[in-house]
């Protein structure tokens, strides 16, 4: 019997988070309840704060019935990506709404001291905007590096020079549990949360990161090194020098920074290409190619939509992605399947929403 009352709650609280608001009725007619165990929950949900009143729905006969609403600000989770010089919070609730965010200018270092740092910044970056610290589930940090799978440990991270570095270097000054997590791997968690689609997610920006989701899960292997497609090889014998030692990864040729010249920025260059210039249109017609071949040999390895995510996607017009498109029907030697790459629709701090979106599932799957 407890068992059966606990689903009833459940249910009814993931009925309501599944719709914008919903009266008893409903909530009786879709779940096959009766109004008294309807009823019973609403009062206890209500009385834990995770649903609210939320005025009354439209009625043509009769007395207009109470509305029922998740309240999505009772509980929320931080986000945190880390780069070199530095490092973006952000605070969503549980509807993955970004509340706020903020910049730090601070440079990273693999010490207790940049930990601490970054600690006091986010507590008083909460304080300051009025948020409970008892309102926060977790924190998940992005980083650039290799994670171990349960979330505590930088494997490896060259990028950064971050191997090693532990959660417990930030927990010991945040009251709230801390996971890090592959920058690329929010990236891709951000994009499903926003359109929800298994494939392989090619984050482009300063640096390349690819992860793969399946059903609907980031897939990981022991090592951690699962979805490093980047330094898959072009070019092995006279493609530039990656930052992992080889030539002519994927990263060389395909990366924001392989694009880009010295004192260039995407949107000075974006803003060149649509004023056609001559030698900047021929050097994103040789970056097209480049990276056309590139997704193609990722989609010949995982057959699964691709989806170009990162701080690219904030500059590919459709024009371009229609271009990368007829790049990969003229490499492909088999009958393909229509609209399998797609462009990412997160373009701004994709890795702080991606990193704090695993703490509400957590606790979303606990109600």
């Amino acid at each position: 019997m407890q068992s059966i009352q606990r689903s009833n709650y459940s249910n009814i609280y993931h009925l309501l988070y599944d719709n914008d608001k919903l009266s008893k009725q409903d909530i009786a007619d879709q779940l096959n309840l009766s109004l008294p165990t309807v009823s019973s929950n609403l009062q206890k949900l209500t009385e834990r704060h995770l649903i609210i009143k939320s005025g009354q729905l439209k009625s043509l006969i009769g007395r207009r019935a109470t509305a029922y609403a998740i309240d999505p600000n009772v509980s929320l989770s931080v986000g945190v990506e880390i780069f070199r010089n530095y490092a973006t919070i952000a605070v969503l609730n549980l509807r993955n709404e970004v509340l706020d965010i903020h910049t730090t200018n601070l440079p990273f270092a693999n010490d207790d001291q940049y930990a601490q740092a970054l600690s006091q910044q986010l507590l008083t970056f909460l304080r300051t905007k009025g948020f409970s610290l008892t309102q926060i589930s977790g924190v998940g940090i992005g980083i650039q590096g290799l994670i171990s799978n349960d979330g505590t440990t930088i494997l490896y991270g060259k990028i950064l020079d971050c191997t090693g570095m532990k959660t417990d270097n930030f927990g010991q000054y945040l009251p709230f549990p801390v996971t890090f997590y592959h920058d690329a791997d929010c990236v891709a968690v951000a994009e499903y949360a926003n359109q929800p689609t298994d494939g392989i997610f090619l984050s482009i920006s300063e640096h390349i990161g690819t992860a793969i989701i399946i059903n609907g899960k980031v897939f990981k292997s022991p090592s951690g090194r699962s979805g490093t497609m980047e330094h898959i090889t072009l070019n092995s014998t006279d493609g530039p020098i990656c930052y992992c030692g080889r030539r002519g990864c994927i990263e060389t040729y395909c990366s924001v920074s392989s694009l880009l010249q010295a004192n260039e920025d995407l949107g000075t260059f974006f803003a060149d290409l649509h004023h056609h210039d001559k030698q900047i249109e021929q050097r994103f017609e040789t970056y097209l190619n480049y990276l056309s071949e590139a997704i193609y040999n990722l989609h010949m390895f995982v057959d699964l939509p691709i989806v170009i995510a990162g701080e690219l996607t904030k500059y590919l017009s459709e024009a371009n992605i229609t271009a990368l498109k007829h790049r990969l029907g003229k490499l492909s030697v088999f009958p393909e399947t229509p609209g399998y790459l797609k462009r990412g629709t997160v373009v701004d701090h994709a890795v702080a929403i991606g990193a704090a979106i695993p703490a509400t599932q957590e606790l979303l799957q606990n109600i």
